[in-house]
């Protein structure tokens, strides 16, 4: 399985691969502000996180680094993520310039 990122963030500390621990549904407004600061940090700033449905998802990383990533919601993508509890996704990051 692959999970992508748009940015290099800190959070990830570089691992390669994670395996998927939970997937908590919540809104915008259910985040704490110092979540968001955390999850959405990348150098050079932060990804934007505008009010919406999101699916918070929770990883162990292969060096054994906890992290998670905020995914917007859909039901299909809640089905795929909630029945991929326990498995492991190779991640990638997939930079906005292309690099």
């Amino acid at each position: 399985m692959q999970i992508s990122f748009s940015h290099e963030y800190p959070k990830l500390h570089g691992q390669k691969s994670a395996i998927l621990l939970a997937v908590e549904f919540c809104g915008r407004s259910d985040l704490t502000e110092k979540f968001i600061e955390y999850d959405t940090a990348y150098l050079g700033g932060n990804y934007p996180l505008p009010p919406a449905k999101y699916l918070v998802l929770v990883f162990l990383g292969d060096e054994m680094i906890p992290f998670t990533t905020v995914r917007r919601w859909t039901e299909e993508k809640f089905r795929y993520y909630y029945n991929s509890i326990g498995k492991v996704f190779n991640m990638e990051v997939i930079c906005a310039d292309g690099k």
